[in-house]
């Protein structure tokens, strides 16, 4: 239903739908206007708490020239024309298929090049992530009713298909595993995961070099962060009315493939993200410093 409605928004109806969905959940979110000769002065947005300007760009047709002429002009606007009112520069944006190279190249550049401010793209997951924190009415005002029956979607974030299918293609069944880190496995067993799915975890924890290995070959400085923060903000939302934590895990699982089956090595390499996470502590609940299971300490004592 999002993808829907974010494909028929181009130019000024995407940025009235940007500022709608701003304001339902930040009182202190800004919706600039152009005001004659002095225009937005490079602004879209302005969020107070946070400092962060938002400069919204989602043409018709993606032309990347155009993407990098407008980002450099509402950068340079910004920083001329809004010196102290900014520390966070978000380019906010309509591609289906994620960032553009090109714009992941300049996000790159401009972070070299004014190390005092933030970078970060703001595209079709984060909208997900924004009406996930919503009451179901007030999503129904931004796209309609909920479908009667349930529907069967097949890849929920589309911005990790290129990761999956990297996955797909490097992770090998026979290859020597390495050893799982005590850590991850220290952190199981407070989450109080039940055997048979610590037994997957095990499994797919071998294989997170292949994830680390993905990101390091990305031209988005940013994107590692931003995917983190998408799975830490959707766990923390169904942590608030689950407690079983192979629940949780499952619908996260849900949430990277969607609610259809799949084929076993699509399922496994889902899991093989989670658990990259799971080692990095961005999702589930860490062990406080000297916490020990119960059957080490009837050894211990």
């Amino acid at each position: 239903m999002l993808n829907a409605k974010l494909d028929e928004l181009h130019g000024e109806g995407f940025e009235d739908f940007f500022h709608e969905v701003m304001h339902v959940l930040n009182p202190g979110f800004l919706n600039v206007r152009t005001a004659g000769r002095l225009g937005d002065q490079g602004a879209d947005g302005l969020l107070l708490i946070g400092k962060k300007l938002y400069a919204c760009y989602a043409p018709q047709t993606v032309v990347p020239s155009k993407i990098a002429r407008k980002f450099r002009t509402d950068l340079a606007k910004a920083i001329a024309k809004r010196d102290g009112e900014f520390g966070t520069f978000v380019f906010v944006h309509n591609d289906r298929r994620g960032i553009h190279p090109e714009l992941a190249s300049l996000l790159a550049t401009a972070r070299d090049d004014h190390p005092e401010l933030f970078f970060e793209n703001f595209g079709r997951r984060h909208f997900y992530t924004e009406l996930c924190r919503m009451e179901k009415w007030q999503v129904e005002d931004f796209l309609g009713p909920f479908p009667a029956k349930p529907v069967v979607v097949s890849v929920v974030l589309e911005e990790l298909i290129p990761l999956l299918d990297h996955l797909a293609e490097y992770r090998r069944p026979l290859e020597d595993l390495p050893a799982i880190p005590r850590p991850p496995l220290k952190k199981m067993e407070y989450n109080g995961f039940s055997w048979d799915i610590q037994h997957r975890m095990k499994l797919a924890l071998s294989y997170v070099n292949h994830v680390e290995d993905y990101y390091r070959s990305r031209l988005d400085p940013n994107e590692r962060d931003e995917v983190a923060a998408g799975f830490r903000e959707h766990y923390e939302m169904i942590a608030q009315t689950c407690e079983d934590s192979d629940d949780i895990l499952w619908r996260l699982e849900r949430h990277v493939l969607g609610n259809a089956s799949q084929q076993s090595p699509m399922e496994l390499n889902a899991l093989v993200v989670l658990m990259y996470f799971f080692g990095e502590c961005e999702i589930f609940k860490v062990p406080p410093t000297g916490w020990v299971p119960e059957a080490e300490m009837g050894v211990t004592t």
